[in-house]
């Protein structure tokens, strides 16, 4: 059995790394001939093990030498890479041409395009570009017979047949495995101001997000709220209250910055602190480590949800409620308001299956009767592949594993990713 290209072995598991999609590609014919499972792997910045071995008997295609940026067009404004290509590698291209790429999630120093692309992520500038889905112009892409279809594209306009690479983005590689991407830059504004706001109130927080998001549509990219417990830890303080990040971008420098500042201080919102360079952010950087505090603090029960802005109050309400009677749940709550995305995390003391399948079930149901949904940017893996079927119109689940049964017939990509097979 000779393997089309270098390989590390380690027990059954075998580790390739492709430098081009040809490599790929035979790397997925020679698993189909010797029946081998398939699992693409980029950054391992996953949080739901989506890159996580199931079988001994398993090609990872590791995608850390195909990390090439292939061309940057400043006339079409597109920047064509390899799926390996850190996130970060590319918002420097782009910044390096004075263009911007506006995904921004954390790490994006780790995380690689290719993986941000196959859990169709967002993150901190949803509110005002979109998810990555927004930002891309076509993708190359393996299918699991090793065939490659190439759909990248630079044009504005192409309505010559569907757009069938978007079948790819968001289904974490069990329709296919992403090689190449066309993504979309656009111009980068020339000022930028963030504000940290404290605030004792969440119906403040909203009522405030309404304000901005009608009167500076345009330029405001980020709103970011901190609950109480989160911020008592980033902040090394005993504190009731929550604390915004507020984003604007603009061309022009204007009157919006004494405007906000006349409306927080009408409406009682608490400046702490206001910076002009992102680059050397020091509320950005407090941001992050709202992340690793999570983990940090054992904060270890995730959920990655979203709802609608005007659900938030009483979701928060019940969930308030139900933590007040079950005291072994201590909630860690962070988010993106501006784009509805809300982290809820808990700490389960004790910690065990069954009071982790109590509190899963509670924050679920309440989140589908909200009109939420159960994955709003981490996508399913194995760890949560079971909500699918069980949340999902019966209809939309079947059709998925229609589509999966006619493009991975013998199930080698991504095995019991998304659902169970």
């Amino acid at each position: 059995m000779k393997f089309p290209i270098k390989t590390i072995r380690k027990s059954a598991q075998i580790t390739a790394f492709p430098k081009n999609s040809l490599e790929v590609s035979k790397l997925v014919k020679f698993s189909n001939k010797y029946k081998f499972h398939i699992l693409p792997i980029g950054g391992e910045t996953n949080r739901v093990d989506g890159t996580k071995p199931q079988f001994e008997k398993t090609i990872l295609i590791d995608f850390k030498k195909m990390n090439r940026i292939e061309e940057v067009d400043t006339d079409n404004f597109i920047i064509t890479a390899q799926s390996g290509t850190l996130l970060k590698t590319i918002q420097k291209a782009a910044n390096n041409k004075k263009l911007l790429f506006p995904v921004n999630i954390a790490p994006s120093d780790k995380c690689t395009i290719g993986g941000n692309i196959s859990t169709n992520v967002g993150g901190l500038q949803t509110l005002r570009y979109g998810n990555i889905e927004d930002h891309i112009n076509g993708l190359e892409v393996v299918l699991s017979d090793g065939t490659i279809l190439n759909f990248l594209n630079k044009l504005k306009k192409d309505n010559f047949g569907p757009k069938l690479w978007k079948l790819f983005c968001g289904s974490e590689g069990v329709f296919g495995i992403i090689t190449r991407a066309s993504l979309k830059l656009i111009p980068k504004k020339k000022y930028n101001s963030t504000y940290l706001i404290q605030t004792n109130s969440l119906n403040k927080s909203i009522r405030l997000l309404k304000f901005l998001r009608n009167k500076y549509f345009d330029n405001l990219t980020s709103f970011e709220i901190i609950f109480p417990i989160p911020s008592s830890y980033l902040f090394n303080e005993s504190t009731h209250h929550f604390n915004l990040i507020i984003e604007i971008q603009s061309n022009i420098i204007g009157n919006y910055k004494k405007d906000l500042k006349k409306y927080f201080n009408l409406n009682k919102f608490k400046i702490d602190k206001i910076e002009h360079d992102k680059s050397k952010s020091w509320i950005w950087s407090k941001r992050e480590e709202l992340v690793y505090n999570q983990i940090k603090y054992n904060f270890t029960e995730k959920f990655d949800i979203s709802l609608p802005i005007d659900k938030w109050s009483v979701f928060i309400k019940k969930v308030n409620t139900f933590v007040k009677d079950n005291k072994i749940f201590t909630p860690y709550f962070f988010g993106h308001l501006g784009d509805g995305n809300l982290h809820c995390n808990f700490k389960v003391h004790p910690n065990s299956k069954k009071n982790c399948a109590y509190l899963s079930k509670f924050i679920y149901d309440l989140t589908i009767q909200s009109e939420g949904s159960v994955a709003a940017e981490h996508g399913l893996g194995l760890k949560k592949n079971y909500l699918l079927k069980k949340y999902k119109p019966s209809e939309n689940y079947l059709f998925i594993k229609k589509l999966k049964k006619h493009l991975d017939p013998n199930s080698r990509l991504g095995k019991n990713k998304l659902f169970q097979a």
